[in-house]
């Protein structure tokens, strides 16, 4: 076995040296001795004294120093535990600021708007499925209705999501824009020719705006934006669908195949504004 060292004397030992000493006193303090053993005895004895007072002092500094370190460590726990509530506090500040700009960017918005409206909050998507409804936290209780046309504000731009598929009295889901089975009568802001505008259902979230005469190409241009024409359906005219990122035309087609890149990126949006529709 490995004696132990622990920088001061262990008890076994202080009892072993009083047990000695002990001894020593009832040897050298009988009738047979002589002045000079006592003498020497005291000696004797006031060394042990000595030793055995050192080492009782290093064992109380031992105890302590074994105490204050306790002490030192469970402070340095607690400041960490404390450093980690700050740590908590100083992101959700952040992200609190981050939303109250956004809200008050939101609800400025919300004032100018032509449109009577609803605003409203998405609270659920699936961020694995583009496609995928996306619920909001407002529902027949407020107004809503199935059919209705949901958009959002954006990188300055007050763009089409989706429309209003299902309501509950408290919240409503809407598919957005960028579903395959969603359609939109469109027109190019720009050049004002037709088309109608379909999700292609690709994981790029684009869009596809068919049935666009062949002779409207020169008239077109990539980023040029394309918008609701409100003809003939619950979307009223003007809603920025997205812009054109690559036009197509085959020769054996009468008409161009525009792919469009959407204005309100479907990821990103955390609020919409409801329009009324008929459902």
């Amino acid at each position: 076995m490995r004696e132990r060292s622990d920088g001061g004397a262990r008890p076994e030992a202080v009892l072993a040296i009083l047990l000695i000493v002990s001894i020593l006193l009832i040897i050298f303090s009988g009738p047979h001795r002589g002045e000079a053993g006592k003498e020497w005895g005291s000696r004797f004895v006031l060394g042990i004294q000595q030793v055995t007072g050192t080492a009782t002092e290093r064992i109380k500094d031992g105890f302590g120093s074994l105490r204050r370190l306790r002490e030192i460590r469970l402070q340095y726990e607690s400041a960490l535990e404390k450093l980690g509530d700050y740590q908590g506090l100083e992101r959700d500040l952040v992200e609190l600021r981050r939303e109250n700009f956004e809200l008050k960017r939101q609800l400025g918005y919300s004032a100018g708007m032509d449109f009577n409206h609803i605003p409203a909050r998405i609270i659920a998507r699936d961020p694995s499925n583009l496609f995928s409804s996306i619920t909001i936290d407002k529902g027949s209780a407020d107004g809503l209705r199935v059919g209705a046309v949901a958009t959002s504000f954006q990188d300055g731009f007050f763009g089409l999501l989706g429309k209003v598929i299902t309501v509950a009295r408290h919240s409503a889901q809407i598919r957005p824009v960028v579903d395959p089975d969603h359609y939109v009568a469109a027109r190019l802001q720009r050049s004002r020719y037709d088309g109608l505008v379909e999700g292609r259902g690709t994981e790029g979230g684009e869009l596809t705006m068919s049935y666009v005469r062949k002779s409207a190409g020169p008239a077109i241009t990539v980023n040029d934006l394309v918008v609701t024409t409100g003809m003939q359906s619950l979307y009223p005219p003007g809603i920025v669908i997205g812009r054109i990122k690559e036009i197509r035309s085959r020769d054996y087609s009468t008409s161009l195949e525009l792919i469009l890149e959407p204005i309100i990126d479907v990821t990103r949006a955390e609020y919409v504004f409801i329009l009324g529709g008929d459902g």
